[in-house]
């Protein structure tokens, strides 16, 4: 299934990639870890190259990288972007998410297993 980027979100993630000094090669990978308000929390980085467990996913401009490990807790996920008087930020519509917090950045899952200490990232820290 994957993850999905809406024009919108890929607009605003490929202004990342540059100003965080991103190629035009460069993509975003999408970690999950323990923390926020809800128990896990999503956490993205530069991706210059897929790692040997990353599932690759097509973005609006751009490639969404995923561990292995992380997979189960956004898989079906779409990453929207949200521009108003009140919010600019990215918004997770998760359906693996049974709770949330109020600022979308913090999530729970039903009986899932928790995300490794650090993150599921094999870079090991999560960043």
């Amino acid at each position: 299934m994957g993850v999905t980027v809406t024009d919108k979100a890929g607009v605003f993630l490929r202004r990342m990639i540059r100003f965080n000094g991103g190629t035009d090669s460069s993509g975003i990978r999408l970690i999950v870890k323990p923390g926020g308000c809800s128990g896990l929390s999503y956490d993205m980085e530069l991706a210059e190259s897929a790692l040997p467990t990353d599932k690759v996913f097509a973005g609006p401009g751009f490639a969404l990288h995923i561990p292995e490990e992380c997979l189960p807790f956004v898989d079906g996920s779409q990453i929207d972007f949200e521009d108003n008087m009140m919010n600019t930020q990215l918004v997770f519509r998760n359906p693996n998410a049974v709770s949330s917090c109020g600022c979308g950045t913090s999530f729970n899952v039903e009986g899932g297993p928790a995300a490794p200490e650090g993150g599921c990232s094999k870079k090991g820290s999560g960043h």
